[in-house]
């Protein structure tokens, strides 16, 4: 392979003896085993970290900015993939553009009709790329001996439309169909709509999924509570949280005596694959714009998504499973959806969005750091202004959920 350098940061490491590991937050498949001496490459920070850099007898880093050529970006549309190996490196870890890209790769399967087609450093979404059979997953790490196998090296970190979605998201499943000289979608494998509703019981399976990577978009309790009440009734209700996660731990906490008693809660599940099997198992699912509600596009699980700060027609894309309900809210320095992914920091230091901090986007350049606790903390009791009025008037969204439920129940 030759071409342009890969964007994605990648580290490269070899071992002094032979070394196995299994990726967290993945399936037993996603265990990987590598021989000494052999030269790999990485783009995960926490394996780096934690595994490299914790066992120096072990593993030795040969450099800590490593790079490959590929494919450069103004080939992928006119390229001939008929008949050849094709390695995908994948930007990132985050579920729902991964999820993005597996419906992508069915799609660049079905109409480029490559010989074989592989995902390097799926990371955490190993198990997204696993249910795919015609899909080679290299989870945390690959060889220089097994690059040199595959014809091309496709670096997706090069999509110039992943660059602002801080500030703006990106349907990254029409993004890459487009990129790669108009593919149509692989509806026959993933079709948009929801799947046919065939009653099973006389009560429906109902997934609660309110918590989402960012405080922006993570519904606030007194919410959850308002639909987990309101679908009660209607049937038997589970509430996902995440144990693992702060937000998770304070939902856990407001919510604790106040849940109808139907309703059950699941805090964690052993693995994303564990996770979309969930999902699968529910018949109607309401979902805070998260990864868990791109997950559900690959089974086209019915239900509804609730957005804030992201546009639903963007992250929504074709898919129609999901009916999208956006917060009414307009206010001084912002409306929903402002488009922002991710908190911001002002100049003072403090951490919020337009709304919350009563600044344009413009006086808000820097990204809030990862983990601080006392920062969740206060967002979860002083949600962000559209998240507030939701808050303060859940009623409209419980009853379009409760609609959208019935009309998905009855057929």
């Amino acid at each position: 392979m030759s071409g342009p350098l890969t964007l994605t940061p990648l580290l490269e490491f070899e071992a002094a003896a032979p070394f196995r590991f299994r990726q967290p937050n993945a399936g037993p498949e996603s265990e990987q085993a590598g021989e000494a001496r052999e030269r790999y490459l990485t783009s995960s920070e926490p394996f780096a970290n934690q595994v490299l850099l914790g066992n120096p007898q072990v593993f030795r880093v040969l450099k800590a900015r490593a790079s490959l050529p590929c494919l450069a970006r103004e080939r992928w549309a006119d390229t001939d993939y008929r008949g050849r190996k094709v390695l995908f490196l994948l930007p990132g870890e985050a579920l729902g553009e991964n999820a993005a890209i597996a419906l992508f790769l069915s799609a660049f399967i079905a109409a480029k009709r490559p010989q074989a087609v592989g995902v390097f450093c799926a990371r955490s979404c190993s198990d997204i790329f696993l249910r795919d059979p015609r899909i080679r997953v290299f989870p945390l790490w690959i060889g220089r001996r097994e690059i040199r196998r595959w014809n091309l090296l496709v670096d997706l970190g090069q999509l110039e439309s992943r660059r602002s979605i801080d500030t703006w998201p990106v349907d990254m499943e029409g993004e890459l169909l487009a990129a790669f000289g108009g593919i149509a979608a692989d509806e026959a494998r993933y079709p948009s709509a929801a799947r046919a509703m065939t009653p099973k019981t006389a009560r429906p399976a109902i997934g609660l999924f309110p918590i989402a990577s960012s405080p922006l978009r993570t519904l606030p309790p007194s919410v959850g509570l308002a639909l987990a009440e309101g679908l009660a009734a209607a049937g038997d209700v589970t509430m996902v949280l995440n144990a693992g996660q702060r937000q998770g731990q304070l939902y856990r906490a407001a919510l604790q005596g106040r849940l109808p008693p139907s309703v059950r809660i699941v805090e964690q599940f052993e693995s994303i694959g564990a996770l979309m099997q969930a999902i699968d198992g529910f018949d109607f699912a309401v979902f805070a714009d998260s990864g868990p509600s791109h997950l559900a596009k690959l089974m086209a699980v019915p239900g509804v998504s609730v957005y804030s700060s992201a546009p639903a027609d963007v992250l929504q894309g074709r898919f129609r499973n999901l009916a999208a309900w956006t917060i009414p809210f307009a206010g001084p320095h912002c409306h929903a959806p402002c488009g922002l992914a991710k908190l911001r920091k002002d100049a003072a230091g403090r951490v919020g969005c337009m709304g919350s901090l009563g600044l344009p986007l413009d006086a808000l350049p820097r990204l809030a750091g990862r983990g601080d606790a006392a920062e969740v903390d206060r967002l979860q009791r002083e949600p962000v202004p559209c998240l507030a009025a939701l808050a303060a008037a859940p009623g409209a969204l419980v009853s379009f959920v409760r609609a959208c439920l019935r009309n998905s129940w009855s057929g």
